[in-house]
């Protein structure tokens, strides 16, 4: 029987390729990234982003992070000192950052501060889910229109709103909102049609 020789050479190839490879890049490990190393600069800016968007105290989209030779700049809105600091002080603690650039302003009380987003990321994704499980239990069920019905929600309260034919509709719509998992409260502003 006859083997196609020329496949299992270039696997062995690669394969001695690769064990060549890593051999090499083993004592690269402690050699400490140049100035302007982009790719460096890049990894350090995800590790901070990462870290802000699963602190439960930072709003991560507010904050941009940007990195350059090491050096870390911080711009956008927090709530407070103690918000700025936290945040400046993640940064710094990173591997690889040589100095932290802390340029986060306080929000104004009625500008861009943290109203409607002062929700944590985990907050932000259980809301969504609970939304949608509401809105796929209200599509199902026979004596709703579900598509004259809006879900909102948020830390776990639904909102609903729109219209139903007939308050028994109404009600029923409530209910099938609050017999859903995740749902903690029901707030229902659904008008009846006249």
């Amino acid at each position: 029987m006859h083997r196609p020789g020329g496949f299992v050479d270039i696997v062995l190839l690669g394969i001695a390729a690769l064990v060549l490879g890593c051999s090499e890049s083993a004592p690269r490990a402690d050699v400490k990234p140049e100035a302007g190393d982009a790719i460096h600069d890049a990894s350090i800016t995800m590790r901070i982003k990462t870290t802000y968007l699963f602190n439960g105290h930072l709003d991560a989209c507010r904050i941009q992070v940007g990195t350059h030779d090491g050096v870390v700049t911080l711009r956008g809105t927090v709530p407070s000192d103690i918000h700025r600091d936290l945040a400046a002080a993640i940064a710094g603690n990173a591997d690889g950052v040589r100095e932290v650039r802390n340029d986060l302003v306080l929000a104004e009380s009625g500008g861009d501060g943290l109203e409607e987003s002062d929700r944590t990321f985990g907050e932000a994704v259980h809301d969504a889910s609970v939304t949608a499980s509401v809105k796929m239990a209200l599509a199902f069920e026979p004596g709703v229109r579900g598509s004259r019905i809006s879900v909102r929600t948020d830390r776990g309260t639904v909102i609903l709103t729109g219209e139903a034919g007939s308050d028994a509709e109404r009600q029923l719509a409530a209910r099938v909102a609050r017999d859903t998992e995740g749902v903690k409260h029901v707030v229902s502003q659904i008008q009846i049609r006249g």
